[in-house]
């Protein structure tokens, strides 16, 4: 089964997306396929990945000096954009060569892959730890995307689960996974979680990240705020109650059993909580064997001159512990980064009035704090990723103009209509690896993939159906009406690069 690239990418060829048609009733567990086709198509042992790691760049990650450098777009003599995307402050990296210690091998764009419209896409200097491990490059796919929502508020909870604000539906990615992977296994701890940093600005709706829609409330993935005192371990100590603590928990025993009995014989959806809830709550031992003092110890980093506690590094060491453990490894951990420093307008990207040195100074730190967790070709150091095994997701909610913005000097304002995810391992091979979709030299995409597609496409990844009722439809994808298996068959080959 196959279908174009240009046809079933090209925003101005497929318009409106169709009408999801009538839904038949489904006996299947959630995340399980309906049927023996649909099962056929998922993706199997040895492709899919078994977990995922995503970093949310919050604020709007600029593609230009990054993930998506063109050069031949916006040079100075452009006649139509002068001075634009990768020009508009390209030559600015090297004056801040020494205080970010970036590599002379940085400086210049590096050819990468040709992109929808064959245009040769390079990788800009600021993703310059990722250039030092061609291994990873190797299984990196980027993802053009596109949308048209520019404020935070909206923006960030579209990208973080692929719905708008108002949907019942609208759930985060480790919300499907929290409940796919535990009613596998059954266990009571977490299979997924949800790392927010301490600062993080209330108002952009980032705990969209753990929202669950129409799932059961237990499928909300554990939320940690990571700031500068950590002190989950002291709390599931439960220092208070130490002299009490076996007369307490078999209080709360008998009164989960009361409950259980009075409502015995009704379906409702909050008794499977309450009692769900409750044997969480008996292993609160098992809770505090994982998140230890010393795996939530606060740490510390280097960037462009700055010293100081690190957010990213806190957040990237426990993601690390969690995904790794050697006996309850989560299935995905999503960290919000907001950098080693908040960048002028708040985060770590929304970089209002200093473009590259809030760049420079956040994704350099970040990107590297990524490659050193990421086992190297032969390593296989069991306590760092495994990118057989582990597919890393770079998200951001929007992009940044191609052009400066008006009165900032150094800034740019938000762009929605040209930025990029990346896709890193699990099921991105070598074969996999390139680009997907094209931003055009006015910086807005031409060709690309929606955040419910992306958002389709990891649960796929993962070997997850994407269509159940509490998560997409294909009525959601850019897909004329059709069986769900083409929605799912779509999904592997325009997003994830495995046509059927």
């Amino acid at each position: 089964m196959s279908w174009s690239r240009r046809r079933l990418l090209g925003a101005g060829t497929l318009g409106l997306a169709g009408l999801a048609g009538p839904r038949a009733v489904r006996a299947a567990p959630f995340g399980a396929a309906p049927d023996a086709t649909g099962a056929g198509l998922l993706l199997g042992d040895g492709v899919r990945a078994e977990q995922v790691l995503e970093v949310f760049l919050f604020g709007g990650l600029s593609p230009w000096e990054t993930f998506y450098t063109v050069p031949e777009f916006g040079r100075p003599d452009d006649p139509d954009y002068p001075n634009e995307q990768y020009h508009l402050f390209g030559s600015g990296i090297a004056a801040i060569q020494e205080r970010c210690e970036l590599s002379s091998d940085w400086l210049e764009p590096e050819p990468f892959a040709t992109d929808a419209d064959g245009q040769l896409v390079h990788l800009g200097p600021l993703v310059g730890p990722l250039r030092d491990r061609p291994d990873i490059l190797a299984r990196m796919r980027i993802v053009v995307q596109h949308h048209t929502l520019e404020p935070h508020e909206a923006a960030v909870p579209l990208m973080l689960t692929g719905l708008r604000l108002g949907s019942p539906r609208m759930a985060g990615g480790a919300t499907s996974v929290q409940r796919y992977f535990a009613s596998l296994d059954g266990r009571t701890t977490p299979r997924a979680y949800t790392l927010y940093p301490e600062f993080q600005i209330e108002t952009a709706n980032m705990r969209a990240a753990s929202a669950v829609g129409l799932h059961p409330a237990l499928a909300r993935p554990l939320e940690l705020r990571v700031g500068s005192t950590n002190n989950i371990p002291a709390m599931l100590a439960r220092s208070g109650d130490a002299a009490q603590q076996a007369q307490l928990d078999g209080l709360v025993d008998l009164y989960a059993q009361r409950t259980a009995r009075r409502y015995s014989g009704l379906r409702a959806p909050a008794i499977g909580d309450h009692a769900a809830a409750s044997a969480l709550f008996q292993d609160v031992e098992g809770l505090s064997a994982l998140l230890t003092e010393e795996a939530m110890a606060n740490r510390t980093g280097t960037s462009c001159g700055i010293e100081d506690h690190s957010m990213p590094a806190t957040s990237l060491a426990i993601a690390r512990h969690l995904l790794t453990h050697p006996t309850d490894p989560a299935r995905m951990v999503t960290f919000v980064d907001g950098g080693i420093k908040p960048s002028s307008g708040g985060g770590a990207y929304d970089v209002h009035t200093d473009h590259i040195g809030d760049t420079a100074t956040n994704l350099t730190h970040t990107l590297r704090l990524l490659t050193e967790m990421v086992n190297e070709p032969g390593e296989n150091d069991p306590t760092k990723v495994d990118l057989d095994r582990t597919m890393v997701a770079l998200t951001t909610e929007f992009g940044r103009t191609p052009f400066v913005q008006r009165g900032s000097g150094n800034g740019t304002n938000h762009h929605p209509y040209g930025y990029v995810s990346v896709l890193i391992g699990g099921p991105i091979g070598p074969d996999q690896a390139g680009v997907v979709g094209s931003i055009g030299p006015d910086g807005t995409a031409r060709t690309y993939v929606t955040p419910v597609e992306l958002r389709a496409a990891m649960l796929a990844g993962m070997g997850i159906w994407p269509f159940a009722h509490e998560s997409f439809t294909v009525g959601d994808l850019r897909l004329p009406s059709r069986p769900e298996v083409d929605g799912l068959a779509w999904l592997h080959e325009i997003v994830l690069g495995r046509p059927a």
